[in-house]
């Protein structure tokens, strides 16, 4: 007689799991195949670490995603944390036999890397199923308009010409180590950010090239941590704009800390008075690409872990003679 030592499949009611912000929590069924028969909790491991409680006979495992030896994967759009959720049954009693074969349950975490935010809050879900587990949860992001000592948000958004806007970027309720981008930014008439006339201040994977075409003093601060950035723009209008109003898009995105500051993970001011380039953080040799093309290695090549979202805010401008018009 020949005892296949295999490992058998797993009910997917036995096991459920909610990927959060920062970790995961594994509830799984002592009843692990639906036979009747409980496991040992000192049999069932989530990548090594045992269960922290017991509860009706079901088993709870809670871990920060890049605990309990788990994996990350990166796809062009979507980052993806896996766990081993491993069953080896240990002989029964005294005895030297089994009843039961070895199983496992992959569980993996799926978080977008790219996608369009709303002021709504975006929540986990609960997913089951046999041998994967998945949920999505996407970073959210904002982007405001801050006073002039960047202490806190700007109550109104009416400008005079002349003024300076100073915008702020931040990851918002996003505990995985993430460092904060703003790929592109364009000013509209109306909120089409294709619509004409247009003006793209920033561009080229975050090249800032408002001083470069205006000579204005329009840069990026030097970033104080990495899930935020602070940038500050000259006021301006668009020829033959009755309405003096301005719709900006900006495109915002975020990678991994561990990543490269690279032509296309950077913040790149041009500093009209020294006529060159240079970096807000990492090294001034990542702006070269901003007078030609920072993309060009795109198809060669994927950097790790972007997530990114469009983000608008509607400007208003007062004119020089201080008549409030809308912007």
């Amino acid at each position: 007689m020949v005892i296949a030592d295999h490992r058998v499949p797993v009910p997917a009611a036995s096991v459920a799991a909610h990927c959060g912000e920062g970790e995961v929590a594994v509830e799984v069924n002592q009843n692990l195949f639906g036979n009747g028969q409980l496991i040992y909790p000192s049999d069932l491991t989530l990548g090594g670490c045992v269960a922290q409680s017991t509860t009706d006979h079901i088993l709870l495992f809670q871990t920060e995603l890049h605990g309990c030896n788990s994996m990350l994967n990166m796809t062009e759009d979507t980052l993806i944390y896996s766990f081993s959720l491993e069953y080896l049954p240990t002989p029964i009693g005294n005895t030297f036999i089994l009843k039961t074969n070895p199983a496992e349950v992959v569980i993996e975490c799926h978080y977008q890397r790219r996608h369009y935010v709303s002021s709504n809050a975006l929540r986990p879900a609960w997913v089951l199923f046999a041998a994967m587990m998945e949920a999505e949860q996407q970073p959210q992001f904002s982007l405001r308009l801050m006073t002039e000592d960047w202490q806190s948000p700007r109550p109104s958004n009416v400008f005079f010409l002349s003024d300076v806007i100073h915008f702020e970027a931040v990851l918002l309720g996003y505990h995985v180590p993430l460092r904060i981008y703003v790929d592109s930014c364009v000013a509209t008439v109306t909120p089409d950010p294709d619509s004409q006339p247009r003006y793209p201040f920033i561009d080229n994977f975050g090249c800032l090239r408002d001083s470069r075409l205006t000579g204005a003093k329009s840069f990026f601060l030097q970033r104080s941590q990495e899930d935020k950035i602070q940038f500050q723009l000259e006021t301006f209008r668009f020829h033959q704009d009755h309405n003096n109003s301005v719709h900006i898009t900006c495109q915002l995105k975020a990678t991994s800390v561990s990543g490269p500051i690279d032509s296309q993970h950077k913040s790149c001011s041009f500093l009209t008075e020294a006529n060159r380039w240079v970096a807000s953080d990492g090294d001034n040799m990542v702006c070269r690409c901003c007078e030609t093309s920072c993309g060009e290695q795109r198809r060669k090549r994927r950097s790790a872990a972007d997530a990114g979202t469009v983000y608008r805010r509607h400007l208003k401008k007062v004119d020089p003679c201080g008549h409030n018009q809308p912007f």
